[in-house]
């Protein structure tokens, strides 16, 4: 089980295939796993996929209280440096995004693309939000969990439709939770980014992806439709790709669409 010892956490990843590197970054407190689905394996074929689990979750272990995005894209950055892996495509998958676009920021000579699947951006809002709280109380921390990932993961149609598939993909992207402590830091530091006008350094080609059934969620919170558009528009350069029929998680209900756009990008289609 590869491990990266750092100062303050043990980083378990896993690196397949040969070729140019590709990076995937996973959303709030998010083992890597959820990438081995469809992704890992297709990738593969030609690129050297790298996946890991963030700091207190999975396999991972930390040491300090630290779990802000940026500690988060030092730490990916580290893994990066660890394998001699340059230039790499650098795919950040909501809060991963965020994640992602700090390393292009602190450490651009590490990333040569970067795709950004439904990222959030800076919130307007500072701590833990309160619907939040309510629903953890109302329903109880891994309950929450799994209707939080099928309620905006999926879009009605496709979940009705597509029962054992999204039991399968819960079996993966629930199963051992880290503990609520962990996960509601990784959520104060999800909530305190912001790179304000830095997004602007982004100088890495850059793609931003999102599902058109994206843009709900409670009242005045700031939609991942919304947030891709705002990155569309703020990083020079960036390609705006919607997917149809799709919510947050199409990298597992619309595999090839999403292979596909990444690889085309990757590629300078």
């Amino acid at each position: 089980m590869p491990i990266l010892h750092l100062d303050d956490a043990d980083i378990h990843y896993e690196a397949q295939g040969a070729g140019p590197p590709i990076l995937f970054c996973s959303a709030t407190a998010t083992a890597g796993d959820v990438w081995k689905f469809y992704q890992v394996s297709h990738f593969a074929r030609d690129h050297r996929v790298v996946i890991f689990d963030q700091r207190g979750t999975g396999k991972s272990v930390a040491r300090s209280q630290d779990y802000s995005n940026r500690r988060l894209a030092l730490d990916a950055a580290a893994l990066l440096d660890h394998l001699g892996a340059r230039q790499a495509v650098v795919c950040g998958h909501s809060n991963g995004g965020r994640v992602a676009q700090c390393l292009a920021v602190e450490r651009p000579d590490l990333v040569g693309k970067l795709a950004l699947m439904s990222s959030g951006g800076a919130s307007k809002a500072q701590g833990i939000p309160m619907n939040m709280v309510l629903e953890l109380v109302r329903l109880g921390y891994e309950p929450w969990l799994c209707e939080q990932a099928i309620d905006n993961g999926f879009t009605k149609t496709w979940a009705a439709a597509n029962a054992r598939e999204i039991e399968r993909f819960i079996a993966v992207r629930c199963a051992n939770p880290p503990p609520l402590e962990i996960f509601l830091r990784h959520v104060l530091g999800r909530q305190a980014f912001d790179l304000g006008a830095r997004v602007k350094e982004i100088a890495a080609p850059t793609l931003v992806m999102v599902g058109d059934d994206e843009d709900r969620g409670p009242p005045g919170h700031v939609t991942h439709f919304a947030y891709a558009k705002t990155l569309a528009a703020d990083i020079p350069g960036a390609r705006h790709k919607v997917l149809a029929g799709q919510g947050h998680y199409y990298y597992f209900s619309a595999p090839d669409a999403t292979n596909r756009a990444i690889r085309d990008f990757a590629a300078g289609a």
